[in-house]
């Protein structure tokens, strides 16, 4: 059975019953602007490219009843560079890609929700990121549409609501033998039967009055789906990484604060650095972390915010932070009215170890800017 098939039924007990709708909801939002970067290529090169970016999404919720309610949305993205005209619809996403692609549209929630006591449950499809605070918000974990991407999880998630302000969250994440919906990187691969389901657990407390304005320690598991000495070679094993979250808040003059945060990561099995095309003997380093600063309304609705972290080659489940790269990023957001969001970006990147192939490490200086509306 597909994951279409799966995502039909398991909607389809609710769908099917005679329960009248009480509330339908309707959201959305529209994302544009203009984005640039300059990159010194591996192979001696140099690129210097800039585009017209663009995001729609539009969705609604039915709530059925106090316990049960269905959310269905569906999202586009394009540019003026890559746009054809042929409008392609995606129920995965292309392999290796962190989006769908230019030009194209899908359906990236679709899900059952039933939340009763201190339990909160989805089925299907949904987004679920967990990301450290700040302006330029990252994860090294497990982040779904970032800036102006598409991507989701299929799957099971069921969160828990303690009494003290804990949330406890456990995902089961569905992939396809072409690989998942969300970023993962290679040699991570899902041609393995035991690899279609990821095991994804997280402990986690926001104080937004505090000084610990965020607690996280999250783990995710993908079994068999590691292939350290490279897809073709075969040899697969278990992929387990583990990753914890800490940010501080200190209130300033007026109504700004400082913000100040730091998310460490470790996956103790890794590919060889033969593998990932590495000089040297062994295995790669499976490290990752990143440490934030930000004055948030600085004046009213402008926030500023920067952001540094290092991603080992091993560590593969990062959406922002590729791996074998250090990432440094200054953000500018302002929010000039309700559901309106302003947002300048200055990033580089760069390699952390030379490939063995490359003439030169691989450096690439971008900037955006955005405006968002969101319904």
């Amino acid at each position: 059975m597909n994951h279409k098939s799966w995502l039909g039924l398991a909607l389809l007990p609710m769908l099917s019953t005679a329960a009248v709708a009480q509330d339908v909801d309707f959201s959305g939002d529209l994302r544009f602007g203009f984005a640039s970067f300059d990159r010194d290529e591996r192979n001696g090169t140099n690129i210097d490219d800039s585009q017209f970016n663009l995001r729609v999404r539009a969705g609604a919720l039915w709530t059925i009843s106090d316990v049960y309610s269905v959310k269905g949305r569906l999202a586009a993205t394009g540019n003026d560079s890559d746009f054809s005209g042929d409008l392609k619809f995606y129920t995965e996403l292309p392999e290796g890609a962190s989006s769908i692609e230019a030009g194209d549209m899908t359906v990236d929630e679709l899900y059952l929700r039933a939340r009763y006591g201190n339990w909160d449950h989805k089925v299907g499809r949904f987004q679920f990121s967990n990301a450290l605070v700040g302006v330029p918000s990252k994860s090294m974990s497990r982040l779904n549409s970032n800036s102006w991407n598409v991507s989701w999880t299929d799957g099971l998630h069921s969160r828990f609501n303690a009494d003290n302000g804990w949330q406890y969250n456990f995902i089961i994440e569905h992939a396809t033998e072409d690989g998942p919906t969300t970023v993962r990187r290679a040699p991570l691969n899902y041609q393995s039967s035991q690899s279609r389901a990821t095991y994804y657990a997280s402990i986690d407390k926001s104080d937004e009055d505090g000084l610990f304005l965020q607690r996280s320690v999250d783990v995710t598991i993908i079994p068999s789906a590691l292939y350290y000495n490279g897809v073709a070679a075969g040899d697969r094993t278990d992929y387990v990484a583990v990753s914890a979250r800490l940010g501080l808040q200190w209130q300033l003059p007026g109504e700004s604060r400082f913000v100040a945060g730091a998310e460490v990561g470790h996956a103790p099995d890794t590919p060889t650095l033969a593998a990932m095309g590495l000089p040297g003997l062994g295995d790669s380093d499976g490290n990752a972390w990143q440490i934030s600063l930000n004055v948030m309304d600085v004046a009213p609705g402008h926030s500023i915010g920067l952001v540094h972290g290092e991603n080992d080659a091993g560590w593969l489940l990062s959406t922002d932070f590729t791996n074998n790269q250090s990432l440094t990023e200054f953000r500018y957001n302002w929010r000039p009215m309700s559901g309106h969001t302003f947002q300048f970006r200055l990033r580089e990147r760069e390699d952390l170890i030379q490939r063995s192939s490359a003439v030169r490490e691989r450096n690439e200086v971008d900037y955006y800017v955005r405006y968002t509306i969101s319904l």
